[in-house]
């Protein structure tokens, strides 16, 4: 037999309902704490001083599967019956006694069920571990002895011996023996399934051996002496619930309140003095709540906080687990990574970024690490510009030696910026020192291309033209699909030559005006055909780049715009500007078809335009692969986000501000 299956195990859950031994078991309980509760009868009287077995009805029916509740009920109230009819009290007075314990058993498990459904046997898996749950099945037990005691006073107005001192105790002592025995029955049916804990700092056994006999000494000292020092047993209940178990602290509650309560009715002790038997049984139950409260109150705070501490536990855990993969899978890059915070000082670095930092400045490791930051953060001056062979985000880095190292050195802000950046630093320097006879070589090829595509063009022309009138339309048709393709090859020598230009040529900026009469914009207006469909502002900030790099890029969107439109809709694009510190942001909003969400960012990679276009729009896929490179040579970024309203796309990048004073 396992933990889990005493006291009914998962019963409850299965509809199994309990095994026969465990129903004897407490059926058995359930008549010897009646027969304790009829001993306390005092003499003349017939309400009994304490009633344990409230307690135990209770568990025996959270405990039972809930299609057999009414044969537990009927076994409660037979049994009572039973033991009062052999204790000699009247047949009337035993019906109405059942009646009423049957009822307040009833009532508190349908509550339970209802108000406090985590519970174990009432429908969840846990006992008394939060205060919601204390204070939920506190009101349920004072409602449904309300109800139980009204049934059982009933009784008492039938013997003749009804008054509200009576009347009180009925109830207080149904409270008192539902709260204890339940409550500590509860925890201990947890406890035996497995599922009781352990304090996160709790006492170890010599401190528990030691508490216990404090209690003892304490209860001595408390009880043979007859000065009202009943007080100093409640710190008792405070120390065992926040360094034990809440189980062990409701046991030791209930153990101190139970032996108080014997002594009191043996008169014994400082509560013996009051005359009144019922009123000193009374006072006696209150301070055994009073006690078991306590602790199942801070015992409840203290799981709470064992809770919290165990979720802090795991997720340390978690995150230390996760630290050290990340560690390891930084540790074994070979791109060298740099966490800065928000004041540029180094927190991180992995071991690649140590090797890069000591070549550029070797020593220690803080000062190397510092100035290969600086290196690579430094904000190029306007007029300086890098050589055209590197790549955007190329950084120079001189070595000690008199040559140089090229690294690519991405930044990223970590979180919202808020917690720092991430610089990730990659040598390229073989790489770059192989660009520039490519880049030179691509040019040359585009260039002399363009010579024997000019004279193709020219000999289909005549040839066109002597055929004009002859009636060879087979022929010449074909003639006219040869001249569409080279026209298609010259468009794609044209872009290759621009795009040659733009990654190799030498940049030289100067301060470029976007709007008014002789801005770039009215350029493009012209080049673009767009007089009347392109609208912009006569008051657009300038910018501090290369003119006709510039008048490339505003080109190739501005006509973008203008060319992929729907059928029938006249072109219309808006061109914006706005200074953003030391940058100047350009918006390009068309009223075109617009760019799938899933195309934005590779319609800036060569050779690449969107499936939404291939089949209708004739294009290389060349252009917006050059505007990214004109905006990442002036240090910018270039993307295409979807309108606020309406169809189309906006194309923002953004470029140099112009210097102080007006532009050329």
């Amino acid at each position: 037999m396992t933990p889990a299956t005493v006291v009914g195990g998962d019963a409850h859950d299965t509809g199994s309902g309990l095994r026969p031994l465990h129903a004897v078991a407490f059926a058995a309980a359930y008549v010897l704490l009646v027969m304790v509760g009829r001993a306390t009868v005092l003499p003349g009287g017939s309400a009994s001083l304490v009633w344990p077995a409230a307690g135990v009805a209770v568990l025996w029916l959270l405990a039972e599967s809930p299609d057999r509740q009414v044969r537990v009920l009927a076994q409660v109230g037979g049994l009572l019956a039973v033991v009062l009819l052999l204790d000699g009290a009247d047949p009337v007075l035993v019906a109405i006694g059942a009646a009423g314990v049957v009822l307040q058993a009833w009532l508190t498990v349908v509550l339970l069920r209802r108000w406090c459904p985590t519970l174990m046997g009432a429908g969840g898996q846990a006992s008394v571990h939060t205060f919601g749950i204390l204070a939920a099945g506190t009101g349920v037990v004072l409602l449904a002895c309300l109800a139980g005691a009204v049934v059982l006073t009933l009784g008492l107005w039938v013997g003749g011996n009804l008054d509200l001192e009576s009347a009180l105790l009925v109830w207080g002592r149904q409270v008192a023996g539902t709260l204890a025995v339940g409550s500590v029955g509860h925890l201990g049916w947890e406890w035996l399934r497995g599922r009781s804990g352990t304090r996160t700092a709790g006492g170890d056994r010599t401190e528990l051996v030691v508490f216990w006999l404090v209690s003892t000494a304490v209860l001595v000292v408390v009880f043979v002496q007859p000065l009202p020092l009943v007080f100093l047993v409640v710190p008792l209940s405070v120390w065992g619930a926040s360094r034990f178990t809440t189980f062990t602290a409701a046991l030791h509650a209930c153990a101190l309140g139970t032996v108080a309560l014997a002594l009191t009715i043996a008169d014994v002790g400082p509560l013996a003095e009051l005359d009144d038997r019922y009123v000193r049984s009374m006072i006696t139950q209150v301070f055994l709540l009073t006690l078991l409260l306590t602790a199942l109150a801070v015992g409840t705070l203290s799981d709470r906080v064992d809770e919290l501490v165990a979720a802090l536990t795991s997720a340390q855990a978690r995150s230390d687990a996760q630290a050290e993969l990340l560690s390891g899978m930084t540790e074994s890059m070979g791109e060298g990574l740099v966490v800065l915070d928000t004041s540029g000082r180094v927190t991180t670095h992995n071991a690649a970024a140590l090797r890069l930092a000591r070549r550029h400045a070797p020593g220690d490791e803080a000062v190397a690490l510092a100035c290969l930051v600086e290196v690579a953060e430094r904000v190029p001056r306007p007029g300086e510009w890098r050589r055209p062979e590197l790549g955007p985000g190329d950084v120079l880095v001189p070595l000690p030696d008199g040559t140089e190292m090229v690294l690519a050195v991405t930044a990223r802000p970590l979180g919202a910026g808020d917690l720092g950046r991430l610089l990730v630093l990659r040598d390229v320097t073989e790489h770059r020192s192989g660009f520039r006879p490519l880049v030179e070589f691509a040019a040359t090829a585009a260039h002399d291309l363009r010579g024997p595509l000019t004279t193709m063009r020219s000999w289909l022309s005549l040839v066109d033209h002597d055929l004009a009138g002859s009636g060879e339309e087979e022929l010449r048709e074909t003639v006219g699909r040869v001249d569409r393709s080279v026209v298609h090859m010259s468009e794609l020598i044209d872009d290759l030559l621009a795009q040659a230009a733009a990654e190799g040529g030498r940049l030289q900026p100067s301060d470029v005006s976007l709007s008014g009469p002789h801005g770039v914009l009215a350029d493009v207006a012209e080049l673009t055909g767009l007089a009347d469909g392109l609208t912009f502002a006569d008051d657009l900030p300038a910018v501090h780049a290369d003119p006709g790099a510039v008048r490339q890029l505003l080109a190739n969107v501005v006509g973008n715009g203008a060319k992929y439109t729907l059928p029938g809709v006249a072109p219309e694009v808006v061109v914006s500007a706005r200074p953003r510190g030391d940058r100047v942001v350009v918006e390009v909003r068309d009223h075109g078809i617009g760019v799938p969400a899933e195309d934005r960012e590779r319609i800036f990679d060569r050779f690449r335009r969107s499936d939404a276009v291939q089949a209708t729009y004739a294009g290389t896929g060349l252009g917006l692969s050059l505007c990214r490179t004109i905006v990442e040579r002036h240090g910018g970024r270039i993307e295409c986000v979807a309108p606020d309203d309406g169809p189309g796309s906006v194309f923002r990048f953004d470029l140099p501000a112009a210097a102080v004073g007006e532009p050329r």
